[in-house]
């Protein structure tokens, strides 16, 4: 029993560290995974307002961009208004070219003050003509440097939305690349939250089976100690029963030299019974008759015509009684059949007042121990 405990308190014992083992490992990682999860909302935190931020330097560029576009479209219809003007008075100054040649051509019959009349009034028009003239190449120089201003500006303002649509193309690009980094930051959080609740719930776990095992340890620990005392009580027991089996032992090497006395004894009766009887020797007979006389032995066996038995019949009686030592002697041994364990009947006069067990033979007596007394037997009670 104790192999047994010893082992299942070692298995009790392993199990245990690996829980502990197991619970500081998910701990720290579980730890691990909530720095993890902070720097990585401080780091999505930033860039959402990093992202914030570019969409707002998008959105004013577009403004920019749209403003400049206004200002382009502006300039172009001021430039269109320029040339329909510049082309306009082109085409005025080739008219009035076209009259003049024509009035050239003319000859008309004019009186002189018609003619002095004419004279002044054609210096009036062409002072009028020279001083439209000059107004118009005026305001055509003017329309050619606004012109070419406009140009240059265009020109300015092409490279700038250049500029802008690559700034704006570079913005669209990192903003594709914010929204993927958020996405998979997104999809990293709700992993890492997946594996805390899996961590959670693993911990939990761990800790209902630590306080079942908790539970079957202080059960086996009283289970134990029950044994520890059970075992010191049996200790006990078994050094009692070992002194007990001393004692045993030497009250039975004393029956056993007792009973071998006494059986040399009846040995040496029987020897003198036997000469008696064979009338060898009389004297000694005389001498006995008074002290000893011992009944007949009577042996009988019967079994059934064609088949063979092993049970015992014979007949015998008591020689020898010891009530100090609970055994007796009988006139029945080996040659009668008799061997050790054969269980014999106790009767005086046909009356059973015992049981006896063979524990011993020889050729004509036997050493019986008292299994059953109903009465106190005496030397000559019958046996069967």
């Amino acid at each position: 029993m104790e192999p047994k405990i010893k082992i299942t308190i070692i298995v009790l014992v392993v199990v245990l560290a690996a829980c502990l083992f197991l619970f500081i490992q998910s701990n720290g990682q579980q730890q691990t995974l909530n720095r993890e999860n902070n720097d990585l909302k401080s780091e999505n935190s930033t860039l959402l307002n990093k992202v914030s931020q570019l969409e707002n330097d998008l959105r004013g560029n577009q403004n920019k961009i749209n403003t400049l576009k206004d200002e382009r479209d502006k300039g172009l219809e001021g430039l269109g208004d320029l040339q329909k003007k510049y082309e306009k008075a082109v085409a005025a100054r080739d008219e009035l070219i076209e009259k003049l040649k024509e009035q050239s051509q003319r000859e008309p019959v004019i009186n002189p003050p018609q003619i002095r009349q004419a004279l002044e009034n054609n210096d009036a028009y062409w002072g009028d003509v020279l001083k439209a003239k000059t107004s118009l190449e005026l305001e055509l120089s003017n329309m050619r440097t606004e012109l070419k201003a406009l140009q240059i500006a265009n020109e300015a303002l092409q490279r700038e939305k250049g500029v802008l649509g690559m700034d704006v193309n570079s913005l669209r690009t990192e903003k594709k690349d914010l929204l993927r980094q958020l996405d998979y930051n997104q999809k990293l959080l709700d992993s890492m939250s997946q594996e805390v609740v899996r961590e959670r719930n693993d911990k939990t776990g761990i800790q209902d089976t630590f306080k079942a095992l908790k539970n079957d340890n202080e059960i086996l620990s009283r289970q134990l100690k029950s044994l520890n005392s059970r075992k010191s009580v049996l200790d006990q027991k078994v050094q009692s029963l070992q002194e007990g089996k001393i004692t045993v032992e030497k009250r039975l090497n004393e029956m056993d030299i007792m009973l071998t006395e006494r059986i040399s004894q009846i040995d040496s009766l029987k020897n003198e019974l036997d000469a008696i009887k064979s009338g060898k020797f009389a004297d000694v007979a005389d001498k006995k008759r008074e002290s000893v006389e011992l009944p007949a032995i009577i042996v009988k066996s019967s079994s059934p015509a064609g088949q063979k038995t092993d049970v015992l019949t014979s007949k015998g009686r008591i020689l020898a009684v010891n009530t100090d030592n609970n055994f007796v002697v009988i006139d029945l041994g080996s040659v009668a059949g008799v061997k050790a364990g054969d269980i014999f009947g106790v009767y005086r006069s046909s009356e059973l007042i015992g049981s006896i067990s063979v524990i011993q033979t020889r050729e004509s007596i036997s050493a019986c121990d008292i299994k059953k007394m109903i009465t106190a037997l005496k030397i000559g009670d019958s046996i069967q």
